[in-house]
């Protein structure tokens, strides 16, 4: 097994596009926790740390041509997959960097607006997590946001044992990574058959006697196998990055920014009771058993009043994410289920119909902007819709490149959207997109401008 300080390089992360890494997503998280987001009229600059193999920041890239993106990974594979897929899209905004984030922070780089790493934080050793913040520290605009993804507890305590066992037992196995892993798994899931408690409720253990198809060997060896991986409470998270000014902004899984989606009545009234921001926040995370934070920081950023607030939530780009047909106008949520069938729903489904537009472009036929900028978030806590750009970016080059790799070793099943998104053509929505809802697929993709 090939390493760098730990972390496991011998088989490739998974290839799939993170759309919270949009700068307009980035940008609504923001504006919900009332922070005034980067400007980006004359551009921006982006960084990407761990990048992996590049597909999320190409796609970035490739539907935002004025944006300055730099992705950094310190595995050699990653790099050339990412620097292969940019050219074979002719996407030019985009630099790639083989190095650590040490070696990243001695590099000729800009200040950026935005700087983001997923799945990176609570996988790498203590120094790598320092080097990570360092780069931060010193390259982060005022008025930045910063995202950070993390694996956090209490909602992994249950898979603790379980990771630690398949690392040890690996060890013992020969073959690369992926292999070695299957084997030490197989070992655990007949311990937890047998009657190994710590084993019996663990979520993975689980997981991988019911659902073994969805967990790939790129997945399972970068979730399970680095030396560094240990989950963190939200409260060391943010000790960490306040070290460096970064001040929470809120969450990029949308729903969590909203107390009333998230937790019952009276979880709200138990965490009303804490005065403490970063405490409150996990006693929260205990009431949802927290397992996946995707956290959104900023540095200076100017604060926003009401009124400023509400008009920049009117005009922020948003864009369907699937046909209309196919919006239920509920979804479930930690609190229950998230209900939005109503006019003002309704009214943005239909107006983003013909394209991404902002909520102050939609005709409201006497809804309240409240109403309207309310259902508009669930829509989008929901997926149905999504933060985008209202301009439109030609994709062809990209979709060209993605499809020509589909059926072989390379395959990367997204379709980019010109409007700074891509949606994952998965198992599921490929049937959709062929069966009896085809003809409606084919309508939502011709209003993106895709054929």
């Amino acid at each position: 097994m090939s390493d760098l300080a730990g972390y496991v390089t011998d088989v490739p992360y998974t290839r799939g596009f993170k759309p919270m890494l949009a700068p307009a997503w980035l940008d609504l998280v923001a504006i919900i926790a009332g922070f005034a987001p980067p400007a980006r009229e004359r551009g921006f600059t982006y960084s990407d740390l761990g990048c992996g193999q590049g597909v999320t920041m190409a796609i970035l890239a490739g539907t935002h041509p004025a944006g300055e993106f730099h992705g950094i990974d310190a595995m050699p594979g990653h790099i050339a997959h990412a620097e292969q897929l940019a050219g074979e899209a002719d996407i030019r905004n985009a630099k790639f960097y083989e190095t650590d984030f040490a070696a990243a922070g001695r590099l000729p780089l800009p200040r950026f607006d935005y700087i983001v790493a997923h799945g990176v934080y609570t996988w790498v050793d203590g120094p790598t997590r320092a080097a990570l913040r360092r780069f931060i520290d010193a390259r982060l605009k005022s008025g930045g946001l910063a995202y950070v993804s993390y694996n956090a507890l209490p909602g992994w305590s249950g898979d603790l044992p379980f990771q630690h066992l398949v690392r040890e037992l690996a060890a013992g196995h020969k073959g690369n990574s992926a292999v070695r892993f299957t084997a030490a798994a197989d070992t655990i899931g007949r311990l937890a058959e047998a009657g190994a408690a710590s084993l019996a409720d663990s979520c993975i253990v689980n997981d991988l006697r019911d659902r073994p198809g969805d967990y790939r060997p790129g997945y399972v060896v970068h979730e399970f196998m680095h030396a560094g991986w240990r989950p963190a409470y939200v409260t060391e998270i943010r000790r960490d990055l306040a070290e460096s000014g970064l001040v929470p902004a809120g969450s990029a899984i949308l729903v969590e920014n909203f107390d009333g989606w998230t937790l019952s009545r009276s979880g709200r009234a138990l965490i009303a009771s804490i005065a403490d921001p970063d405490r409150r926040e996990l006693a929260r995370d205990f009431l949802i058993d927290q397992r996946f934070r995707c956290d959104v920081f900023t540095r200076d950023a100017r604060r926003i009043a009401p009124e400023a607030q509400r008009q920049r939530l009117l005009d922020i780009g948003l864009a369907l994410a699937k046909p209309p047909a196919a919006i239920a106008y509920e979804a479930p949520a930690p609190s229950g289920r998230l209900l939005y069938d109503n006019k003002a729903a309704r009214a943005v489904v239909a107006g983003l119909g013909d394209g991404a537009k902002s909520l102050s472009e939609i005709p409201v036929n006497g809804i309240a902007q409240q109403d309207l900028i309310a259902n508009a978030l669930a829509l989008a806590a929901a997926g149905d819709i999504r933060p985008a750009e209202k301009t439109r970016t030609p994709v062809g080059a990209l979709n060209r490149a993605l499809r020509r790799r589909l059926g072989g070793p390379d395959e990367i099943p997204v379709l980019a959207l010109p409007c700074g998104t891509a949606l994952d053509i998965d198992a599921e929505l490929a049937g959709l997109m062929r069966g009896d809802h085809a003809s409606e697929w084919r309508a939502f993709l011709a209003m993106h401008g895709i054929d």
